[in-house]
């Protein structure tokens, strides 16, 4: 297993053009009150279903991005047509763990370092329509990048598990196949670990669409450029707790045509706040047509009225044909915009924060802890003012106006645990989930703190951060993002003067 990609063509390629127009209609629709029906792909004749399993040990608080090839036994054996792919992932005694437990962040499939197939948590099934597949050969270098964020102290042993629908060369049907590749568009092309920041109250009412309301020089990395004709035959969007839809563009000239809108459907009551979703993609007749030197590209919208949304994503892959496979011209013909459903309800993607639980005190009601100018982090524990702590360790340390706390990550290994401490409204006193708590107390973050590849990890590369010196007077409740169970606060105060 290595921790860096050696080969850089697995950075998302994106050309740097200017700004596209972005329409008005892709800000101002809502998402359908009515979900799309769960539609099943129709199968070439011969095609058969296998389940390859990928074990992985994970890591207390695990949150890496890694690589590793595939051996023999958890893939293919002969060449053929991948034609589905549905991911998921079990613990080692079979059983599926809740996704406020562990879960698959993301998992990318590499055939020859290029990407076969994608998914996230919402585990969005990968189908292509009859007649197309991507090629598989037996002799091909195949890869897996995958981040299982482990939510909690202890260690686990996984199993990843991913079920193909295949079609060998040996079948009748392999004969006329037309292969299909991914064009991985995303909000951040050129990085593997492609995230950007939401702030709680940011864009139009509510609404945050990126990169279109984005600063100037983040403007030009959601594009891909078509390197030859072809026709482009299915698409799914994926995006992270508190995103709307993604909206798929192609540019030819000067002119810009919306070809896909894929909105997030949720389920439960943490409406808008959890993994608990199923994403709109193409029925199986959805085609568009693009010439040599179009340009595809992706904006995603998130909700900011709940609370900010850091290290969120927005991508749109494409299957795409290079074979002659038809299909509208996007600038004179209308493109169906009919979305289904790969999956309903996830029972593992259920989520359960926000109730109400005992374990964490009100900071707001204790008394001033210690002035400190800084925090250590170790073994799970805010070590001055967590939650948790009972007694004079669980007061909130005090910081005077216009100074600042740092708190400092000091796990024994600080490339395999990252920390964040990231504000929550007051009390912030109930149970984990996806859905809870939130990033909805001051508008300041940490980042995760601790050290990795850079431009691959998810940590911020540092191990300390620092408050502001801005924060006005008043206790502020905090919890690390990467394990939400950790909770804590500090306490912004003016220090008390001498009477004469």
């Amino acid at each position: 297993m290595i921790r860096a990609n050696p080969v850089g063509k697995i950075l998302l390629a994106a050309c740097a053009l200017c700004l596209l127009a972005l329409p008005a209609a892709a800000t101002a629709a809502t998402v359908p009150a009515k979900a799309p029906p769960v539609v099943k792909p129709t199968l070439p004749e011969g095609t058969v279903t296998r389940t390859y399993k990928v074990p992985l040990s994970i890591k207390p608080g695990q949150n890496l991005n890694l690589y590793q090839a595939m051996k023999a036994d958890q893939r293919p054996s002969e060449s053929g047509w991948i034609v589905g792919f549905r991911p998921n992932l079990k613990r080692a005694d079979g059983t599926t763990p809740p996704v406020d437990a562990i879960h698959l962040h993301h998992l990318v499939m590499l055939l020859n370092w290029d990407i076969l197939a994608a998914a996230g948590e919402e585990k969005t099934y990968i189908s292509v329509p009859n007649g197309f597949g991507y090629r598989y050969k037996s002799t091909d270098g195949m890869r897996l990048n995958h981040m299982i964020h482990n939510l909690t102290a202890t260690p686990e042993k996984v199993v990843f598990e991913y079920t193909i629908d295949f079609l060998p060369d040996s079948a009748a049907a392999a004969s006329s196949m037309k292969n299909v590749r991914t064009q991985f568009v995303d909000v951040e092309s050129g990085k593997a670990y492609p995230v950007f920041d939401v702030k709680k109250g940011a864009g139009i009412n509510g609404r945050y669409t990126y990169p279109a309301q984005a600063p100037a020089s983040l403007m030009a990395r959601n594009r891909l450029t078509v390197r030859r004709d072809g026709t482009l035959v299915s698409t799914a969007g994926h995006l992270h707790p508190g995103g709307l839809y993604t909206d798929l563009f192609v540019t030819r000239g000067s002119e810009t045509r919306r070809i896909f809108r894929s909105n997030a459907y949720y389920y439960g009551a943490a409406q808008g706040a959890s993994w608990n979703v199923s994403m709109g993609a193409t029925a199986p007749n959805w085609r568009v047509a693009v010439k040599r030197g179009d340009v595809l590209s992706v904006q995603v919208t998130y909700d900011t009225t709940k609370a900010a949304w850091y290290e969120s994503m927005g991508i749109s892959p494409v299957a795409m044909t290079d074979e002659p496979a038809g299909g509208p011209d996007p600038f004179t013909e209308t493109i169906d915009q009919t979305e289904v459903l790969t999956h309903g309800e996830l029972k593992e993607n259920r989520d359960y924060g926000g109730r109400k639980t005992r374990g964490y005190t009100d900071a707001r009601k204790l008394a001033d802890g210690p002035t400190l100018s800084q925090v250590k982090i170790k073994d799970f524990i805010y070590k001055q003012g967590d939650l948790t702590m009972p007694g004079k360790k669980g007061l909130p340390p005090v910081v005077a106006p216009g100074k600042s706390i740092t708190f400092v990550n000091q796990e024994k290994n600080t490339e395999d645990l990252f920390h964040t401490v990231t504000p929550c409204k007051a009390p912030c006193d109930r149970s984990s989930g996806i859905s809870y708590p939130l990033a909805d107390g001051a508008q300041v973050d940490s980042g995760e703190l601790g050290f990795g590849p850079a431009g691959i990890t998810a940590s911020a590369n540092r191990n300390s951060w620092s408050t502001p010196t801005y924060l006005k007077a008043g206790t502020y409740t905090y919890f690390c993002r990467v394990h939400p169970f950790m909770r804590g606060s500090w306490r912004v105060k003016a220090p008390k003067t001498a009477k004469r």
